[in-house]
């Protein structure tokens, strides 16, 4: 049975109807994203920086940075660091379905790379939802944990 379905998120809107395969069949990612918004195990992520997403029918590429590099202090090295620091990766990526596979070959941890993500997509109004939860890894306390991570991109082209 078809439904509607309201997404709410720090300003984005997003309306669908219809069930999940008419959904996965949308699931076309080729093209040139520019990321919005993150949301890490429910809440929203203002440090994830600025990120673009290039996606041809195969390969896909991200560069990132720190948002509003310009206006750091720079009064330690960290500070240093993040300011001068890009992030990107690369690789192969499968669709089936709703289901988007990125089979990892450059990573900055380079224990993914020969890796397969998987990950969750949804294309509603021009928006792309990705959403995956992250491999086991030790936070700064020790701790080993997984992340439950969605991305909102807006299609640049």
């Amino acid at each position: 049975m078809a439904g509607v379905t309201l997404l709410t998120i720090s300003g984005i809107f997003a309306a669908t109807r219809g069930n999940a395969s008419a959904s996965a069949a949308n699931c076309d990612v080729r093209g040139v994203w520019r990321r919005q918004l993150i949301v890490v195990n429910g809440k929203s992520d203002s440090t994830g920086g600025e990120e673009i997403k290039l996606m041809t029918k195969r390969h896909f590429m991200w560069v990132s940075q720190e948002a509003r590099r310009d206006t750091l202090p720079l009064k330690t090295y960290r500070d240093s660091v993040r300011a001068r620091t890009n992030g990107g990766g690369y690789g192969t990526y499968t669709v089936d379905g709703s289901n988007l596979t990125e089979h990892i070959e450059l990573f900055p941890d380079p224990t993914y790379a020969g890796k397969d993500w998987p990950a969750t997509c949804r294309i509603v109004r021009g928006r792309w939802i990705h959403s995956f939860i992250t491999p086991a890894y030790k936070d700064s306390t020790g701790v080993s944990r997984r992340d439950t991570v969605s991305e909102y991109y807006r299609r640049e082209e």
